[in-house]
């Protein structure tokens, strides 16, 4: 395999490839691990790296190392679409307004209704309007939230 040797300056961004790099060092690089070869380079390039090989060329140390693709880089077609989420949104929303509308009337028209009778029975019947609309507008979310969910 053919390597085209490029100067790379420290602060340049790499793209996704396969590079060499003659390196001078003080000290033994014999030393170094694969993680750490990795971990310097990726914080000194701000990328994914894979050192793949290294050892010493004559006078010099020699790094092989790949730069892998990060997210940034990958296109796909499962972007984020917030244009999507919206159709539930307003869904859900309208649900619950039209819920605690209609539970609005329908607690005018019971009262109106119960005019002539009782007080604690109105009462009773009034409240039993209120919990069951009340489960209504919970249900509605509920379904926005699943609508939501499956997405």
């Amino acid at each position: 395999m053919a390597y085209t040797r490029v100067p790379i300056s420290p602060n340049q961004q790499l793209g996704p490839g396969l590079y060499e790099a003659e390196l001078v060092v003080s000290g033994d690089i014999r030393r170094a691990t694969r993680t750490d070869l990795q971990r310097v380079l990726s914080a000194k390039f701000g990328q994914a790296v894979e050192v793949v090989d290294w050892g010493r060329s004559g006078g010099n140390y020699v790094l092989q190392f790949r730069v892998k693709q990060t997210q940034a880089q990958v296109q796909t077609d499962d972007l984020y679409q917030p244009a999507a989420f919206f159709v539930p949104i307003i869904i859900t929303v309208a649900a619950i307004a039209g819920a605690i509308y209609y539970a609005y009337r329908f607690v005018v028209e019971i009262k109106s209704a119960f005019a002539l009778v009782s007080q604690p029975a109105r009462d009773t019947a009034v409240g039993g309007v209120g919990v069951g609309m009340a489960g209504l507008g919970l249900g509605a979310a509920l379904f926005g939230l699943y609508l939501l969910a499956r997405r």
